[in-house]
């Protein structure tokens, strides 16, 4: 959840600048189409940077989880 609100300010800002582009007339088809594509890398890049960011949390996540059931597994064990 903590995660889905920088990528939802991501989208929201590609689509802004996405209509300013589309809506900017005066400029040649070939220019507008470049603009295009440069935001969409920069948006894959962000979204495949999140998307990563997303992938470590959760596995460390998963591995401190672990951990605390182990030590909780070790202290029955003991008697504690």
């Amino acid at each position: 959840m903590v995660s889905a609100i920088p990528i939802t300010a991501i989208l929201t800002a590609h689509q802004r600048r996405m209509a300013e582009i589309i809506h900017q007339g005066g400029g040649n088809n070939a220019e507008v189409i470049a603009r295009l594509a440069a935001e969409l890398a920069e948006l894959r890049n962000l979204v495949h940077q999140q998307s990563i960011a997303l992938d470590d949390m959760s596995n460390l996540q998963r591995r401190m989880l672990s951990r605390t059931t182990e030590d909780s597994e070790v202290r029955q064990r003991l008697g504690q």
